[in-house]
């Protein structure tokens, strides 16, 4: 591993910040970096980092334009493709780079985001061998902005304590019920289906489903699609889930039991649909439903400490000449006139 591979989270940070902006401007202010741009340089790695971006639909703005891109022509392994003072940066240290940007960035052609990230990380490998080492603790501007920092943690570690000894499991299940009385009444069905890509192949699997064929076994020989595995397995569903509509009007016209007496057309081919099972939804068990209520009710027992904290205070108001104002509603005083 190249001593420059594994950032520190410190300086990592801070040329984020500063790298930011030079994507931006690269890639015409789609987005922006969040996160460390670290990674672990391994050979094993390099070719899961090639085909996680080439799969980000690397043509897709060519093909918008109506151009078609080179070809690009991946060679196996991890090769050096920058040296910075002898320094290596391999090709999966830039591919972790492109793994940091948002989707909508990872979608330009390969051929012409990875030169663009290739600069981006030998940029903050200069930042990183200027930066590192240097001793500015005793820096006014330093000391006040690491004093500026700790006070905003301290604040930060006081409000979350307060807001966690209010949030009891009592008022979190509380919460719970609630949700449960609310949660909409939304029919699913459990289904199964075979996909294929002509029609004259569907019939012919749905005769051999009539002779008493085994659906999964089926499905496993001829289904097209990432299901197959499973026999065709496709959960739960409904109507309002977002799937084919030819699909869904089709597996909603069955009974449980029921098979495709024909094939359903949509754009990816031929589907056979058998229907497993029929059931309301079922609201998400507490345990599932815990971090999604705490997040909501973190909030609320925010604004209920703040204003605790409010009535303990004498807050005097005064407009925007300074001149005395009429009592606000709640525990604020109307300033003394002058």
């Amino acid at each position: 591993m190249s001593k420059h591979n594994a950032y520190h989270k410190e300086s990592g940070n801070a040329v984020v910040i500063v790298l930011v902006v030079l994507v931006i401007a690269a890639v015409g202010g789609l987005a922006y970096l969040s996160g460390q741009m670290g990674g672990k340089d391994k050979d094993g790695a390099a070719a899961s980092q090639v085909a996680s971006v080439q799969q980000a639909n690397p043509g897709a703005q060519a093909a918008a334009a109506g151009e078609q891109p080179e070809p690009l022509n991946v060679k196996p392994g991890n090769p050096v493709v920058a040296k910075l003072n002898g320094d290596d940066i391999t090709r999966v240290d830039v591919f972790n780079f492109i793994q940091q940007l948002p989707p909508n960035v990872r979608q330009q052609p390969v051929q012409q985001l990875f030169p663009l990230a290739q600069d981006q990380v030998i940029t903050a490998r200069i930042i990183e061998a200027k930066t590192k080492g240097v001793k500015l603790d005793n820096d006014p501007e330093v000391k006040k902005q690491l004093a500026a920092a700790k006070e905003q943690i301290v604040r930060a570690a006081y409000i979350n304590n307060a807001v966690t000894k209010k949030l009891t499991d009592e008022r979190l299940k509380t919460a719970y019920d609630q949700y449960v009385k609310q949660f909409p009444d939304i029919d699913e069905v459990k289904a199964r289906h075979i996909l294929v890509e002509d029609e004259a192949k569907a019939k012919e699997i749905i005769a051999k489903l009539d002779a008493g064929g085994s659906f999964e076994e089926l499905a496993k020989e001829h289904s097209t699609d990432g299901t197959a595995a499973n026999g065709g397995d496709l959960g739960y569903f409904s109507k309002n889930d977002n799937l084919v509509p030819e699909f869904l009007e089709a597996a909603f016209q069955l009974k449980v039991g029921e098979l495709s007496k024909k094939p359903a057309k949509t754009q990816f081919g031929y589907h056979i649909i058998k229907i497993e099972e029929q059931r309301k939804r079922p609201p998400a068990d507490f345990e599932t439903a815990k971090p999604f209520l705490e997040g909501e009710l973190r909030r609320v027992v925010l604004n209920e400490v703040i204003e605790e904290w409010r009535k303990d205070m004498k807050i005097e108001r005064f407009d925007i000449n300074g001149d005395a104002i009429e009592p606000a509603a709640g525990g604020d005083a109307a300033a003394p006139a002058k």
